[in-house]
């Protein structure tokens, strides 16, 4: 426990000044190191680590194509070198990495197998896309008034509606949801997370409203429930995807880089399904 409360007490600090650094370079660099931590521990996680050309083009893709969303970083680039050459880079690197892979997949041909290929190609396309979208709130002129808020909201949406649903699991849990993926999970904290997290989203929401003097009406508390439905919803899938992966593969974490919590994969595999029906909830039905 001891071990779990520092490792957390950690990656809080860390967090706080990346978001505190949020309109510096430091904000889109941190989010492709998660990527690229995110894309290894999975790689690790099927076995592909000793494909090494496919790892590299999978990682490198990855971390490039989140890149490519920061205004900021694209800013510094281009100052020093052409505009043309990053586009065309842009253009021509997919190829390149998917080129590393299926070479690997030809001189491997018996060790290779078509799934684990299969699933590098998705995880170096989604993981991205998905962390992609917290760039956009914090770049895109559209969300600079309430950008920063969006992406903690947004962050913080997944871990919120996993407290609720552990805290209302231990209180009320009786029925287990997916006994065979995750045991310790009920279908009493599944909506006990449900209901938290609505309240929470409608409370966080409005004390943000009353500080910034916006009004919030019933309309927007609903909408803001609403969003915090979606959220624990989705939080609970991506956590039962990971958890999938996992029993298959017969690990316990994706890693160790948080002793205690296990990987990134591990902080962050509800957050990857978050954060893109965050994005698309605010852009449908926006609530400010």
């Amino acid at each position: 426990m001891k071990q779990r409360l520092i490792s957390s007490g950690v990656g809080i600090i860390i967090l706080v000044a990346v978001l505190i650094l949020h309109k510096t370079l430091v904000f889109p660099i941190a989010l492709a190191l998660i990527v690229g931590i995110i894309l290894f521990e999975l790689i690790r996680a099927i076995g592909g680590l000793e494909f090494k050309l496919a790892t590299v083009g999978v990682m490198v893709y990855g971390v490039f194509s989140l890149l490519e969303f920061s205004h900021k970083f694209f800013g510094i680039v281009s100052s020093l070198t052409s505009l043309e050459i990053i586009n065309a880079l842009d253009d021509v690197l997919l190829p390149v990495c998917l080129a590393l892979l299926f070479w690997d997949y030809m001189r491997h041909p018996k060790n290779f197998l078509v799934e684990q290929g299969a699933f590098m190609i998705a995880s170096m396309i989604l993981v991205p896309y998905s962390i992609r979208f917290l760039i956009i709130f914090n770049d895109d002129g559209t969300y600079a008034e309430h950008g920063l808020f969006y992406v903690i909201l947004a962050l913080c949406g997944a871990w919120i509606a996993d407290s609720g649903a552990y805290f209302s699991g231990v209180a009320l849990g009786k029925h287990k949801l997916c006994p065979e993926i995750s045991p310790k999970k009920t279908v009493e904290g599944f909506i006990g997370g449900l209901i938290s997290n609505a309240v929470i989203f409608v409370l966080i929401f409005l004390i943000y409203a009353k500080c910034n003097a916006i009004d919030f009406s019933i309309l927007q508390g609903l909408k803001s429930a609403l969003l915090g439905l979606v959220c624990a919803g989705v939080s609970v899938l991506g956590d039962l995807t990971a958890s999938v992966i996992k029993r298959q593969k017969g690990i316990k974490d994706y890693g160790n880089i948080m002793p205690g919590h296990g990987g990134l994969m591990d902080r962050f595999d509800s957050v990857l399904f978050v954060v893109p029906a965050f994005y698309t909830c605010i852009k449908l039905f926006p609530i400010f």
